[in-house]
């Protein structure tokens, strides 16, 4: 399995960090010679919102929930890949894995759409729809891995998912109802329009064992702009217990893609197609004001805490075409049992994060100071007090001006000016070349004896914040950065802003 590490360093240690009454925070372990009596709230920024787009590409993705840890996938095209993290809010930091790539020469070996993550019968389960080149040969398959982490183990190819038609088929995926397993897909004459979703009842996770029936075809004039399309099934049970299904329609490189719903009747057999309600009106669309066009392919998860429903679904940020990029929003019940999504919440704009998930009390930087550095670039204005200004497009730049120097050989350190509580490290690398990959962090109170907390390795991205949580909180005055290695082959790096942040 090739992994790419992430600087996720977790297990936190959260801790009751607000007082209402008093505006404080208390401070549980003795405080050092040199420790202010406290921290005042008004020393932080708090960090509880995240936005939309999550991630710049993203079409067709998934999510899968288990144990704590949330594992994201979306169309790649030539291979499966799976990312995780503990947080949604966070995707474009999630640990990396390139799950299973096919080989060449085989009936599903290309144009691989739309993969699923499923944990059935005590295995991990991908579903795709592949072909051999031509999409008139589209086709479920699955894969199986017996590891309990599915970012680890082997994937094995279990074959070809079909009814006995084994006809066009993509978008597949599963649901657990009644005590009986089902497959859903959109399926089609070669592909050609109306594609319709299919439902089948199946006897193992790779095996489907009666006659598909079609539980919904394009009827109505929104799901049938660009073609007649109705794809992307997702199965959800309601608080109390129903079957439904939202689904994607119209093509979905039209602005007017959106979701749709299908609702199975009270007591309702799953197989019979007269069980099944169709909404009138798609129940998720275009919001141009909100930058979200073509709307759709979705799937669900739960907040960590359990106690909020999430959608995740793709859109495009601009009209007439585009990449489509990777969103959430939290949804809610109406009081027939129907979800009730709202409309796409604008890009760009703040959005409460996921019940759950870590707050962050950021440092305000007002007062620190540089501490010390090896080496900055003058004539360009890159200065080591640029680390600390807040602003994302005025890096750091460990060089001099003439000589310049190289690896490892840099390093810089900030005076946060008291003896405060650090849970962790925030960092942005700086936009274009010179990105820092590994970075050994240090802290210390005097300036001269330092305690180091490992190397952390950053992603190459721009203008994302990027976290460091260390295992137990710390108490510190300064911190020192020792740049190690580079994403690139410049051997001066770079770094944007560096923070200091306390858990709630």
């Amino acid at each position: 399995m090739k992994t790419n590490i992430t600087i996720c360093l977790l297990g936190c240690l959260s801790l009751a960090l607000l007082s209402a009454c008093q505006k404080k925070i208390a401070l549980e372990r003795p405080l050092l010679l040199s420790m202010v009596d406290s921290v005042s709230e008004d020393d932080f920024n708090v960090e509880s919102t995240f936005t939309n787009p999550l991630k710049s590409s993203g079409a067709d993705p998934w999510v899968s929930q288990k144990d704590g840890k949330y594992y994201f996938t979306y169309t790649q095209g030539s291979k499966l890949v799976l990312y995780e993290t503990t947080a949604m809010s966070e995707l474009a930091l999630a640990k990396y894995d390139e799950a299973w790539v096919p080989p060449t020469g085989m009936p599903y070996s290309k144009n691989i759409w739309a993969p699923e993550l499923h944990f059935l019968s005590g295995k991990w389960y991908i579903y795709f729809a592949a072909d051999n080149g031509s999409n008139a040969n589209h086709r479920m398959y699955v894969v199986e891995n017996s590891s309990a982490d599915p970012m680890q183990g082997t994937w094995t190819l279990k074959g070809k998912v079909a009814d006995s038609t084994d006809q066009w088929a993509i978008d597949g995926t599963v649901v657990e109802y009644g005590g009986q397993l089902y497959m859903l897909w959109s399926g089609g004459n070669a592909g050609a329009a109306p594609q319709r979703i299919y439902i089948a009842p199946m006897s193992d996770p790779w095996t489907i064992s009666g006659p598909r029936v079609a539980i919904s075809s394009p009827s109505y004039s929104w799901e049938m702009n660009g073609s007649a399309i109705n794809e992307g099934p997702q199965p959800i049970i309601n608080p109390g217990g129903q079957l439904l299904v939202v689904y994607s329609g119209s093509g979905y490189w039209v602005d007017t893609y959106c979701l749709g719903l299908l609702t199975l009747q009270a007591n309702g057999d799953p197989l019979n197609p007269a069980h099944w309600v169709k909404t009138s009106t798609p129940v998720f669309s275009m919001n141009a004001a909100s930058g979200a066009y073509g709307p759709g392919h979705n799937g669900f998860f739960k907040s960590p805490d359990g106690t909020e429903d999430w959608l995740i679904y793709h859109a495009r940020s601009a009209a007439g075409g585009g990449g489509r990029n990777a969103r959430i929003q939290k949804f809610t019940w109406n009081m027939d049992g129907s979800p009730n999504f709202g409309i796409p919440v604008a890009i760009n704009s703040p959005v409460t994060k996921p019940s759950g998930e870590p707050i962050r009390y950021v440092y305000k930087k007002a007062t620190w100071s540089i501490a010390g550095y090896s080496s900055q670039e003058l004539n360009n204005n890159r200065i080591a007090t640029k680390i600390i200004d807040d602003n994302v497009l005025t890096p750091w730049i460990a060089r001099y001006s003439s000589p310049a120097t190289s690896y490892p050989d840099h390093w810089i350190a900030v005076d946060m000016q008291d003896t405060i509580p650090v849970d962790g490290f925030i960092f942005v690398q700086k936009d274009g070349d010179r990105k820092i990959k590994d970075m050994e962090v240090l802290v210390g109170n005097d300036n001269a004896t330092w305690e180091s907390l490992g190397t952390i390795q950053l992603l190459n991205l721009h203008p994302n914040k990027q976290y460091f949580t260390l295992p137990v909180r710390k108490q510190a005055r300064y911190f020192k950065l020792v740049p190690v290695s580079g994403h690139d082959t410049q051997p001066q790096p770079g770094l944007a802003e560096v923070s200091a942040f306390i858990l709630d």
